[in-house]
């Protein structure tokens, strides 16, 4: 059986192609044209080249392929046309599993995001948390709870799919606007500095990255189709976040605290400088309101449906730190 992979040459994907081929599984990266392996190349799979948004060529390299995961995703704070989100995020998502019904793939593990269920009020959110009328605070997060939305239908035509909502991903590898929480514990190990948005008191849920990974693939093996699962492992505020840093490190930053009106006035005018020049921006609007919500979930259903396992933040920073070229305590 072959495993097709989409996404595979972005920070979580190189991961999870990489663990696949240890498996012994027999890979297929799908990849944009021109697109670099970047440290992928010497690892022995088919790789082919292939838009999300062409079908029929989709058809084409799926052939022969029992299983997907698809990663692929537009994942950047801005785009020059905010369409890219629905067309890539949504209308290329389509296109994957009308290509998989097509050639008779049977299972796809979706990678969506945590932020398509809408921030937490009161605490920790569940999978089966009704969004409601909670407004999207980014074209983002808008484009990954449209792209579940259309999951059903192809349920119901035999495709079994199922769902997985990684929180905030950290660890080794691509820095990269995905892997953007392993940037801030480079700059405060490194320039000993980190932004503070609001005295840091706001709570989200952070990830290791080699754990998404041992977990999307207990979605493939184990995962109930039509089922979404939090991939992620502990709820912290920022502020709680750097300091178990400072712990694990032994190193103290300043901490720059910015107050949300300083933050959404530079926001402003980075959104200006994008429309007049083009130029991508520091911050969004969104981006700094999604940072000013709590994102808090519940990982209990991925680890007593599936057995996820993840290993705890101290952890996590300990590996990082030290792949970083830090040493840490304890």
């Amino acid at each position: 059986m072959i495993t097709a992979v989409t996404g595979g040459t972005g920070f979580i994907g190189q991961h999870l192609v990489r663990s696949l081929i240890r498996d012994g599984e027999n890979i297929r990266l799908l990849v944009r044209k021109h697109r670099r392996l970047n440290r992928l190349e010497r690892l022995s799979m088919e790789t082919a080249a292939v838009d999300l948004l062409d079908l029929t060529a989709l058809k084409k390299v799926l052939t022969g392929c029992g299983r997907l995961y698809h990663l692929a995703a537009y994942a950047r704070n801005w785009a020059p046309d905010g369409k890219l989100f629905y067309r890539v995020n949504v209308e290329g998502f389509r296109n994957i599993l009308e290509a998989a019904l097509a050639i008779g793939l049977a299972r796809v593990v979706y990678v969506s995001s945590s932020v398509a269920s809408g921030p937490s009020n009161s605490g920790p959110v569940t999978e089966d948390r009704n969004r409601g009328h909670i407004p999207f605070l980014t074209e983002y997060e808008a484009s990954k709870a449209l792209s579940e939305k259309i999951v059903p239908e192809y349920l119901k035509q035999g495709l079994e799919i199922v769902i997985a909502r990684p929180t905030r991903v950290y660890g080794p590898g691509l820095i990269s606007e995905a892997n953007s929480v392993t940037r801030l514990i480079k700059y405060y190990l490194k320039y000993r500095f980190c932004p503070v948005l609001n005295r840091g008191r706001e709570r989200g849920n952070y990830v290791y990255v080699e754990d998404v990974v041992e977990g999307l693939k207990l979605l493939m093996s184990r995962g109930q189709t039509g089922q979404a699962y939090f991939l992620g492992d502990e709820n912290i505020s920022l502020s709680g976040f750097y300091d178990l840093l400072e712990e694990v490190s032994g190193r103290r930053a300043l901490r720059l605290r910015i107050p949300p009106s300083v933050a959404l006035t530079l926001a402003r005018l980075e959104g200006w400088k994008a429309r007049k020049l083009g130029l991508p921006p520091l911050i969004t609007e969104g981006w700094v309101r999604t940072f000013l919500q709590n994102w808090e979930v519940s990982t209990e259903k991925a680890r007593s449906e599936l057995g996820y396992q993840p290993r705890g933040l101290r952890a996590g920073l300990k590996a990082t730190c030290e792949w970083l070229g830090y040493t840490t305590r304890g």
